[in-house]
């Protein structure tokens, strides 16, 4: 019998070696793509045509990602459920294949393991200081999707673990004995500490944020340690696989800890109270790296001593946030702000995170935001706009929509720099109030966001280069608005104006709008789609954004920096 346990444990340690090579194997193929693809952008540069050598690859590739960024039932992408795909067959693979002895105990102790090699994959795309952010360009927030897929995982294979193994010995009459045992106390420990961790992610989540998070955290600690006395003996190598995971999150915690201390240090934030809701944060020091666009863990004990909360950065010297009062923490922040106009507090920061596209290494940029997703698209203009050159030939367009008028005051400062600054004339401003101040109500949902048509749009044709690039895009959104008012009555013609930007009352035609500016873009340039804002609008953006992405019209890339965390 101990021959036997040996050759299962031997199996099952190169079933494992698979898994990680499976893995590591789907990463690598990431950071392939993402430095081909980058190599290839900085050799041919944003104005040279492409070679006769160059365009396979080209087409390929715009064919490859106009197939992939496109919006599937259940995933963000096509390329999301490539991935999940691929993942859950690798763990079927391993599961199921060169399992010895008896079916039923063995296969136990391989979900046992699965669910253990997994734990680690969670805790890893669950890092906010991860190598993949520079890998692969994709940050911890990006790979929140994949984290659940991961932690879905873990449970299942341990609730098959645990059911399989109990009809063993029970069918051996062993139940009682086994059980009495402490490793196996721990282990049922641990199991409902990751069921707690289920019921948290998926009710809480979305409800109460704040109790998730406490939830989430608390009950993780809680199931590695148990799971760390539920096999107990390094001889197993389970406890060593235990600690890699513990020792990876405990790593990340002391780096985020240690710069909550570092800039807490002669810190503190000046609170600003906004109307209909929202709060601005003006910290006084300025961490290294930050840039308009990337967002912050912010600490204010005066508000929550033990809890840090991620706001995007629009203005980075000062480093400025402006928060939308939802419950909990950005609730109490408001009525904090309202109650002490212009109050200072002792605050720290931990960041900069995340990870976009270079908007100076495009021709032309689409910023697309609704409501509160304004603080990215603001943060990528200023971030454009003070690093252009004073001949730069780029453009902006920017589209901001917001359910009322008193939303716009929120960025009174920086509807001003893009109206002020020495670049300005390369900005082009659309701004959208879809309610009206007077009776509050909204236009009717059917045209929410001028959902895409049924029209064909996968080859759009190419408007011809003119003098002037900027004035052409300027002129196709100005006439694409103009068409749109006359057949949607979610658009109407300009009512007011607010910082000297015309108003646009009603929902815009944003398919219509994003396909404007990549139509006015000659076939040699770069554009960047970047947008922000609820599920509604990021599908729209994401799936007409796919669908002009063809080999040959201009370089497209989509960015989309999705609500939620």
């Amino acid at each position: 019998m101990a021959a036997y346990f040996a050759h299962r444990q031997v199996v099952t340690e190169r079933m494992m070696e698979y898994y990680a090579a499976g893995i590591c194997g789907l990463v690598a193929l990431f950071v392939v793509l993402y430095w081909t693809r980058w190599l290839w952008a900085r050799r041919e540069g944003s104005h040279r045509t492409v070679g006769r050598l160059g365009l396979p690859f080209v087409a390929c590739s715009r064919l490859l990602r106009n197939l992939l960024i496109r919006k599937v039932p259940g995933f963000k992408s096509a390329g999301h459920a490539i991935v999940v795909t691929a993942y859950v067959a690798i763990n079927a693979a391993i599961t199921f294949t060169n399992v010895p002895g008896n079916p039923l105990s063995s296969l136990a102790h391989r979900f046992g393991w699965i669910s253990l090699v997994n734990m680690v994959l969670v805790v890893f795309l669950a890092l906010k200081n991860t190598p993949l952010a520079f890998l692969t360009a994709y940050s911890y927030e990006r790979l929140n999707c994949l984290h659940q897929i991961a932690g879905y995982t873990v449970f299942a294979a341990m609730a098959f673990h645990a059911a399989l193994y109990t009809a063993f010995f029970s069918s051996q009459g062993r139940l009682h004995t086994v059980y009495a045992d402490s490793g196996q106390i721990a282990a049922i420990v641990a199991s409902f500490a990751f069921l707690s961790i289920i019921f948290s992610a998926v009710f809480l989540r979305r409800l109460r944020y704040e109790l998730f998070y406490v939830t989430h955290i608390s009950s993780w600690v809680v199931a590695v340690v148990a799971v760390g006395f539920h096999q107990p003996e390094f001889t197993h190598k389970a406890l060593i696989v235990t600690l890699i995971a513990a020792s990876m999150w405990f790593g990340d915690r002391i780096v985020r800890a240690s710069r909550i201390l570092y800039y807490s240090l002669n810190n503190e934030a000046t609170l600003h109270s906004l109307p209909e809701g929202g709060t601005k944060v003006v910290m006084k020091k300025v961490p290294a790296r930050a840039e308009p666009g990337k967002h912050c863990f912010v600490w204010i004990p005066a508000i929550r001593k033990f809890e840090t909360h991620p706001f995007t950065i629009h203005r980075s010297s000062p480093v400025e946030f402006t928060v939308k009062a939802q419950n909990g923490f950005t609730s109490d922040l408001h009525k904090y702000a309202a109650a002490h106009p212009g109050a200072t507090v002792r605050a720290s920061i931990d960041g900069p995170y995340g990870t976009f596209p270079d908007p100076v290494d495009f021709d032309k940029v689409v910023l697309i935001a609704g409501g509160g997703g304004a603080t990215f698209t603001f943060g990528l203009a200023v971030n454009a706009l003070e690093r252009m050159d004073q001949d730069s030939p780029k453009d902006i367009a920017f589209i901001w929509v917001v359910k009322k008028h008193e939303n716009l005051s929120w960025f009174r400062e920086q509807l001003d720099l893009l109206r002020t600054h020495p670049h300005s004339p390369r900005v082009n401003i659309s701004l959208y109030v879809t309610r009206t101040s007077s009776s509050g109500s909204g236009l009717p949902p059917a045209n929410r966001y001028a959902e895409l048509s049924s029209e064909a749009t996968d080859s759009p044709p190419l408007s011809p280069v003119g003098p002037d690039p900027g004035k052409n895009l300027k002129d196709a959104i100005t006439d694409n608005t103009t068409n749109a008012a006359t057949t949607d009555a979610s658009v109407a013609t300009t009512t007011r104006t607010f910082e000297e930007h015309p108003i646009k009352a009603g929902r815009p035609d944003v398919a219509s709008l994003i396909r404007a500016a990549v139509w006015a873009t000659p076939r040699d340039r770069r554009v960047l789609v970047a947008a922000c804002g609820p599920d509604g609008l990021m599908r729209v953006v994401r799936d007409t954004t796919a669908r002009l992405i063809v080999g040959d019209g201009p370089a497209v890339e989509l960015h989309c920096e999705q609500f939620g965390w």
